[in-house]
């Protein structure tokens, strides 16, 4: 049962970013002045500050409670590891873009309106392998041992942390390595469902990729002129690949977990 709180999770913020993506900063700043709490324990009084012990202590002590807050009840780790999929803010943006193409704002200025296209497709390709797939990873990693919501936070503190501390930059970019390429393999392997070969795709990076895949990379790839309802497409895409991963995992965690 502890393995399903991971899609369960997913639902959750779904339904709470959504409607709500201005949640997402109230989320990381909290995170960040968490840190700055722990951060004038290690503040000298000349004004220097120790930086690496400070986080370590931060970790330490966020871990420590989640792992115990976790370990109460599959829904509470549900319930802890709800905001860390932050990915989904990116969805209301995209709607929101796709009605003003539709609207005919841009009919005039195929350049602008073609841009603006890519440009939608383009944020969901590290929206969902950064803030949803990488957290998802951890998670059902962590899970079995009772430690999902504990290692989703961790990750979730030093992505907020990323730009302030090095050390914090450098986990979170060998964390977000990883993650696009297991996002880009299932985006490969669920092309099928918008009509693409995965042995047509182009593309060198992941926004290229899904591009590719939509057939608006603007390259010999293509299959089509950029059109408003390729955003929708798009958004089916990473939903369907993450939903699939996601199943994915929850199998294998069913397995080693029986």
């Amino acid at each position: 049962m502890r393995i399903f709180a991971v899609p369960a999770a997913l639902l959750l913020s779904c339904c709470l970013y959504m409607p709500l993506p201005r949640a997402r900063k109230c989320f990381c700043g909290l995170l960040s002045r968490g840190y700055i709490c722990i951060l004038r324990a290690f503040t000298r009084k000349n004004g220097q500050s120790d930086d690496i012990p400070a986080l370590i202590v931060y970790l330490l002590l966020l871990s420590g409670v989640l792992a115990l807050l976790g370990a109460v009840h599959p829904l509470t780790s549900m319930v802890l590891m709800m905001p860390v999929f932050t990915g989904f803010c990116v969805l209301p943006a995209c709607a929101e873009m796709k009605l003003t193409l539709d609207s005919g704002k841009y009919a005039k200025d195929i350049p602008a309106y073609e841009a603006l296209v890519r440009q939608s497709c383009a944020s969901l390709a590290p929206a969902f392998s950064e803030e949803i797939v990488a957290p998802m990873l951890l998670g059902a990693l962590g899970m079995p041992l009772y430690l999902g919501a504990a290692l989703c936070w961790i990750y979730a503190a030093l992505t907020a942390l990323a730009g302030r501390i090095p050390a914090a930059a450098r986990i979170v970019s060998l964390v977000h390595r990883f993650s696009i390429r297991v996002f880009t393999a299932f985006l490969l392997l669920c092309s099928g469902v918008v009509g693409r070969n995965p042995l047509h795709v182009s593309g060198h990076t992941l926004p290229g990729r899904l591009l590719s895949i939509l057939g608006i990379a603007g390259d010999a790839s293509d299959t089509h002129a950029p059109v408003a309802g390729d955003i929708a497409q798009g958004i089916f895409l990473c939903a369907f690949a993450s939903a699939v991963l996601c199943f994915a995992l929850c199998a294998v965690g069913f397995v080693l977990c029986r």
